[in-house]
């Protein structure tokens, strides 16, 4: 199964733009379905996958760069279920049986840190950050591993220590930690439980906890929670779940407060009040001066507000299925949208007016001939800044196949480099170049 994917992803990996009318527009990929999305200062969009990858694009995704370095070990896929920038875009990595990986290279690579206790195989993590004061980052991170080992640990130091962070009164009932945050306008800390078993915050660092969205006398006290994130007023945003009964909205929808979680407004103007059984709120992305993207697990999506989610409009023009499902969308700092459905390549929608600050990375061109390849293969490289070139061959399972070339090239001047893969097996092998800190990859086929 493995083995047909990566030829899908061979075969498809050159996707064809749609028409510039439409609103949406197909990127080049990632070559995988993409499970969480982030962005950094410089607008660069992150893509975590279940195949152990984290996909990096710098121009607005016409090409997307990988890396598992630090993440796999070569052997088992595992999955990157979140993925937060910290100060000087510092990336955190929540990976499911792994913990937390930190890289300080913009993607490049990672570093496993140590959160303070064994992590299970079988478990699931959740990770955020929050750029204090002092430029400083505190990482909390959530775990669980079913209802008798669900754990919360935090880092005041970028990530280098952790220490623990009681459950407190958090019901031992609880069957899952879907998600943890930190209010970006004091030290309160909150927690996403499941199933239906809401949301909780604590105002002491976890001593005790108190279940804030519990309404009886509205019947939404059974409210299933999963994403949250905020806006430059510091105002709060949460995504609930689908609950057929309600008298707010039978769909999943977005909930807003603007007093750090005391109290919560229904977002339904506008939104597809739909019954969809078991649906969720995937992904909420602000942006400046009101702009907000929100998407579902099912069947509806993704609504757009322009003025903090007061009114929503559905827009799919361009997509490739009217379904609307996906897993999360986010907005780059110059307007861009990067929505993300389920199972394909990751969509944009470009502002016009701005562009991408690639700020000094060089820009790669490389091309492999022939392709499939039996003897020998050709690789066509190219470079807009001198520099030295690394150029490496990997297995589909990661493992490095031939020693790496290393190339000098000036900016403008083609080259070709030669490798010999007579010895190879035949399957499927990706090649990676690495220039300063821009790295491109290309799939290669060894035929029989």
């Amino acid at each position: 199964m493995r083995l047909l994917h990566t030829v899908w992803i061979a075969i498809f990996v050159s996707a064809v733009m749609p028409s510039t009318a439409q609103f949406w527009q197909v990127t080049s990929g990632p070559p995988a379905a993409a499970v969480c999305l982030a962005t950094n200062s410089k607008g660069h969009v992150f893509v975590g996958t279940d195949y152990s990858k984290i996909y990096r694009t710098t121009n607005r995704g016409d090409v997307w760069d990988f890396s598992d370095r630090g993440i796999d070990d070569g052997i088992n896929f595992v999955t990157i279920s979140g993925i937060e920038v910290g100060a000087n875009d510092v990336l955190f990595a929540s990976v499911n049986g792994v913990g937390v990986v930190r890289s300080t290279d913009g993607g490049l690579t990672w570093q496993k840190l140590d959160i303070g206790f064994q992590v299970s195989p079988s478990s699931r993590v959740c990770v955020d950050t929050k750029v204090q004061p002092g430029g400083v980052t505190s990482v909390f991170v959530g775990y669980d591993n079913g209802p008798v080992d669900l754990r919360m640990s935090l880092s005041t130091d970028n990530g280098e220590t952790f220490t623990s962070v009681s459950r407190g009164n958090i019901p031992s009932a609880t069957s899952a930690l879907f998600e943890v945050f930190q209010s970006p306008n004091s030290d309160k800390l909150f927690v996403l439980v499941a199933y239906n078993k809401g949301l909780y915050r604590s105002v002491n660092e976890g001593a005790s906890w108190t279940r804030i969205d519990s309404d009886p006398q509205s019947g939404e006290s059974d409210d299933n929670f999963r994403v949250m994130t905020y806006d430059e007023k510091g105002h709060l945003y949460i995504g609930r779940n689908a609950l057929p009964g309600s008298a707010k909205s039978k769909n999943a929808i977005v909930m807003k407060s603007t007093n750090d979680g005391d109290s919560w407004t229904y977002l339904t103007t506008g939104w597809e009040n739909i019954d969809v059984t078991n649906n969720r709120i995937s992904g909420i992305a602000v942006g400046k001066n009101g702009e907000m993207w929100a998407t579902t697990e099912k069947v509806s999506g993704p609504f757009h507000s322009t003025n903090y989610g007061a009114s929503w409009t559905l827009v799919r023009e361009g997509l490739e299925s009217v379904d609307g499902s996906a897993n999360g969308v986010i907005i780059t700092k110059d307007n861009h949208v990067f929505f993300a459905p389920k199972g394909t390549f990751v969509y944009r929608h470009l502002d016009p007016s701005a562009s991408v600050d690639e700020g000094s990375l060089a820009h790669v061109n490389l091309n492999a001939r022939p392709n499939p390849v039996r003897e020998r293969v050709i690789f066509d490289l190219s470079s807009n800044a001198d520099g030295v070139v690394e150029l490496s061959l990997y297995a589909i399972m990661g493992q490095q196949v031939l020693p790496t070339s290393y190339q000098n090239v000036r900016a403008q001047e083609a080259i070709s480099i030669s490798l010999n893969t007579e010895a190879l097996q035949p399957g499927i092998y990706t090649a990676v170049a690495q220039h300063g800190a821009r790295t491109i990859t290309r799939t290669v086929v060894k035929a029989d």
